[in-house]
C-alpha cells in the first residue's frame, strides 16, 4: 500500500509531466487502433465487394476479335454455342459449370408495376457458383430445367423498385410471356443492375432459339499441367470459332481466384505498414516515458541518496522508479484503448448498412487491442529500468551535494 501510495505521489506533484508523458502513451495506442481499425475497415469492405461468390470462379464472356485468323479480319463479333460450351465443360480443371444467357432491357410488369431487368438464363451449378442467398421460396432446380418451366427467381432490387416482396407463388410479365415467381434472392454485382434468373431451356426456346450466348461461369479445381487455364480455354476454342489463341479480346477470361491472391497481398502489405507505424508510435510513446523517468531521478536524486543513506535496499529505488513507469503506461494505455475502440465503434454506426461502399466494420478485435496495449506496458517497463538503474547506481554523499 505504501508503495502505490509513494507513486501516486510523485506523479500527483508533477501532474502537468506526467499528463504530457500520458498524453504521448494515450496518443500512441489511440493512433494504432485507429489505424488496425481502419486498415479492417478497408480489407472488410474489398471482401464485401467479392460477395459471397466462390473465391476459385471463373468467368469466360465472348468478345470481338482484335487479330486476323487464317485471312479474317479483325472486330468479327464472337458468340458461343452449346457446341463450345460443352466442350468447356469437360476441360478436366471445370468443377462447376453454368452457361449464362444474358437479355439486356426486358420490361418486367407486375399489376400496374414496371422495371427494366436483365435476363438471365442460367444451368442448375449456378446457385453454387454464386452462392445465391434465398430470401423467400426457392432457387430453379432441376425440374425446371428439364421441363423449360416458366418459373424465374427475382433479386431484392426488383422487390425494391415494384415496392412489395409479396411476390413469390404470384405471376410476373416478362415481355410478353408471364412467368410464376418461385424465388428471392440477393443482388448481384453493382454493375448487373436487376435480374430475373429463368432456366437456360426456356431462355434459349423463347428468347434465344438460335442458342446463342455470351457467358459462361465455372469453378475450377487446381490448375492441371503446365498450360494456364485461360490459355487453355483459348487454344479450344480457337480453331472451331476461327480466333487466334493469343487475342484476348475474342474471349476473355477472368479469374476471381488470381484477383483475390491480389487484392490479398496488397491488404496484407497495407496492414503491416500500419502495424509498422503503430508500433514505432508506441515506441515512441515510450521512449517519451524514459526521458521524464530520467528527469524524474534527476529531481529525486537527493532524496534516493537519504534512502540509501538510512539503509533503504536498493531495489526499493529500482521498484519506485520502474512502479511509476509502469502506472503510467498502464494508465493512459488503457485510456487510449478505450477513447480508439469506442471512436472506431462510433465510425461504425454511422456507416450505411447495405451499401456498396469499399470500407465495412472498421472495428478491431479486443484481444488484440489488449495485447498491444500490454504490449506498450512491456516498453514502458523497459523504458524505466534504465533510469531505474541509474538511480541505483547513485552513492549517498553524491547525492546529498547534487543540485537540481
Amino acid at each position: 500500500m505504501n508503495f502505490l501510495s509513494e507513486i501516486w505521489s510523485s506523479i500527483s506533484q508533477n501532474r502537468f509531466r506526467t499528463a504530457m508523458t500520458g498524453f504521448a502513451v494515450a496518443w500512441g495506442i489511440f493512433i494504432l487502433i485507429v489505424l488496425l481499425g481502419a486498415s479492417n475497415g478497408l480489407q472488410n469492405g474489398i471482401q464485401q465487394n467479392y460477395g459471397n461468390r466462390a473465391i476459385n470462379s471463373v468467368d469466360i464472356w465472348a468478345g470481338w476479335t482484335s487479330m486476323p485468323y487464317q485471312g479474317l479480319k479483325v472486330d468479327r463479333p464472337m458468340n458461343f454455342t452449346n457446341r463450345e460450351a460443352e466442350l468447356i465443360r469437360k476441360l478436366p480443371e471445370v468443377e462447376l459449370f453454368s452457361i449464362v444467357a444474358n437479355k439486356d432491357a426486358v420490361t418486367a410488369n407486375y399489376g400496374s408495376q414496371y422495371a427494366s431487368v436483365t435476363l438471365k438464363g442460367i444451368e442448375n451449378d449456378y446457385q453454387a457458383i454464386f452462392r445465391k442467398t434465398i430470401y423467400k421460396g426457392r432457387f430453379l432446380n432441376a425440374h425446371d430445367y428439364r421441363e423449360q418451366a416458366k418459373v424465374c427467381v427475382v433479386d431484392k432490387r426488383l422487390t425494391e423498385e415494384i415496392g412489395t416482396d409479396d411476390i413469390v407463388g404470384k405471376y410476373l410479365k416478362l415481355g410478353d410471356i408471364s412467368f410464376l415467381v418461385v424465388g428471392i434472392c440477393e443482388n448481384g454485382e453493382r454493375w448487373e443492375g436487376t435480374t430475373v434468373h429463368i432456366p437456360l431451356s426456356t431462355h434459349q426456346a423463347i428468347f434465344s432459339p438460335d442458342h446463342k450466348f455470351d457467358h459462361i461461369s465455372l469453378t475450377k479445381k487446381a490448375t492441371v499441367g503446365s498450360v494456364p487455364f485461360d490459355q487453355k480455354v483459348r487454344q479450344t476454342l480457337s480453331p472451331i470459332m476461327q480466333f487466334d489463341s493469343q487475342d484476348r479480346r475474342a474471349v476473355g477470361v477472368w479469374s476471381e481466384e488470381e484477383s483475390y491472391e491480389q487484392t490479398r497481398g496488397v491488404m496484407s502489405a497495407i496492414h503491416l505498414f500500419v502495424l509498422i507505424i503503430g508500433i514505432c508510435t508506441l515506441i515512441s510513446g515510450a521512449v517519451g516515458v524514459s526521458n521524464i523517468m530520467l528527469v524524474s531521478v534527476r529531481e529525486r536524486t537527493k532524496e534516493f541518496g537519504i534512502r540509501k543513506a538510512i539503509g533503504a535496499p536498493p531495489s526499493t529505488i529500482l521498484t519506485a522508479v520502474v512502479g511509476e513507469s509502469i502506472m503510467i503506461t498502464a494508465l493512459f494505455g488503457y485510456i487510449g484503448m478505450f477513447i480508439g475502440i469506442g471512436l472506431m465503434e462510433l465510425i461504425n454506426n454511422f456507416i450505411p448498412k447495405g451499401e456498396d461502399i469499399p470500407f465495412v466494420n472498421p472495428t478491431v478485435d479486443i484481444p488484440a487491442v489488449v495485447i498491444a496495449t500490454l504490449f506498450l506496458i512491456i516498453i514502458g517497463t523497459i523504458a524505466g529500468l534504465v533510469p531505474a538503474v541509474r538511480a541505483m547506481k547513485i552513492k549517498p554523499i553524491e547525492a546529498m551535494n547534487y543540485e537540481k
